[in-house]
């Protein structure tokens, strides 16, 4: 393999090369001891813990080969070594032992959900609590939101101070509010009635001929109404097309102090960027349409983070919901010495989860 193809390789997360039975075997016992204890893991006590049925010298020989391929790394304060990003990449992919949750933790985790009487934001609150319990990793879930806002109903009512509140209501449940102008009605709709009786005439037109259209649809449709209703669908439409720019409007989590308590982050402060960029939207939309793409459950190792402040930390997120209705991220967040065997499995079944949550809300998808 020409060194052009290993750096590509590499840059895309994935190991380069096939690895030998005797390096599979070790480089998984690194992996998991390393994840254990947090310590730089030596050649004795691979054999003595592991059993590998070899020496140390030839344990030692096999962990200089994984070094030489970028697998394991060697802190200069050490003789052990500890796993590389792509060393974890390579257990990820072909070396875990994952295993579903079991039936105690599948029902568990059920009847959790069941104790409560749900809404939208328990759901949440309740999922992150559960992956960060469960995974002793700090947990982010966001709501699900219509990838194309869609029309619901709307209401229009004549305030006591003049201004006219209009209440749009999309199809997922979000609501979208809007003062309007008295004096600014009047100049645009001068022969128009403005009383309630009128408002009501024109929301009844508006929830007949708008439902389920998205902005555009809209803005055509509510071209050819009368002059009020034209009005307040063009002023609707500009609600819809704010909510279709709106991916990741809130964030919960839970489980922070799972990952401060890891040695990687006993000094507060090295978390205190990560945990910024986690509650940006911006960094959350980002990961939208990569886990819709790939859909199931995604890991990003290390350095796979575009962000730096998420160099060292794994996320494990999966989205739930359905791409053509309503879409959301959960997921956990911990040092890339993570419990990957337990943190996927336990992802996967909380988005399962979620998704029969969903269809029950918006039923099942057509």
């Amino acid at each position: 393999m020409t060194d052009e193809r290993i750096a590509r390789e590499r840059a895309r997360g994935r190991p380069a090369v096939e690895l030998t039975d005797r390096q599979r075997s070790v480089l998984r016992a690194v992996v998991e001891d390393y994840v254990l204890t947090a310590v730089p893991v030596g050649s004795k006590s691979l054999v003595s813990r592991y059993g590998l049925g070899v020496s140390p010298a030839t344990v030692r020989s096999a962990m200089a080969e994984l070094e030489a391929l970028g697998l394991l790394s060697h802190p200069h304060t050490s003789a052990g070594r500890v796993p590389s990003d792509l060393g974890y990449r390579l257990y990820v992919e072909s070396l875990m032992r994952e295993a579903e949750l079991d039936t105690t933790d599948r029902l568990m985790i059920r009847h959790q959900f069941s104790q409560v009487q749900l809404t939208s934001n328990e759901w949440l609150r309740l999922a992150a609590s559960i992956l960060a319990g469960s995974t002793r990793s700090a947990a982010v879930v966001t709501p699900a939101r219509s990838r194309r806002a869609r029309f619901g109903h709307v209401q229009l009512v004549a305030l006591a101070d003049g201004t006219r509140l209009l209440v749009l209501v999309l199809a997922d449940g979000n609501v979208s509010q809007r003062r309007l102008d008295r004096y600014a009605l009047e100049r645009e709709l001068p022969d128009e009635a403005l009383d309630q009786a009128a408002l009501d005439a024109a929301a009844a037109l508006l929830n007949t001929e708008l439902a389920g259209l998205s902005a555009p649809q809209v803005r055509r449709r509510a071209a050819k109404l009368p002059a009020l209703a034209a009005h307040i669908g063009q002023v609707v439409s500009g609600q819809l097309e704010e909510a279709d720019a709106v991916v990741v409007e809130e964030v919960f989590t839970d489980g922070i102090v799972n990952v401060l308590e890891q040695p990687e982050f006993a000094e507060g402060t090295k978390l205190r960027p990560i945990l910024e960029v986690i509650q940006r939207s911006d960094f959350l939309e980002q990961l939208v349409p990569v886990l819709t793409r790939r859909g199931g459950v995604h890991v990003i190792i290390g350095h796979e983070n575009t962000n730096d402040a998420m160099h060292e930390v794994s996320l494990v997120f999966a989205p739930y919901g359905a791409p053509d209705r309503a879409l959301g991220l959960l997921g956990v967040l911990g040092p890339t010495r993570m419990r990957y065997p337990r943190a996927i499995p336990t992802v996967r079944y909380i988005s399962t989860l979620m998704n029969e949550l969903i269809n029950s809300e918006y039923g099942e998808p057509q």
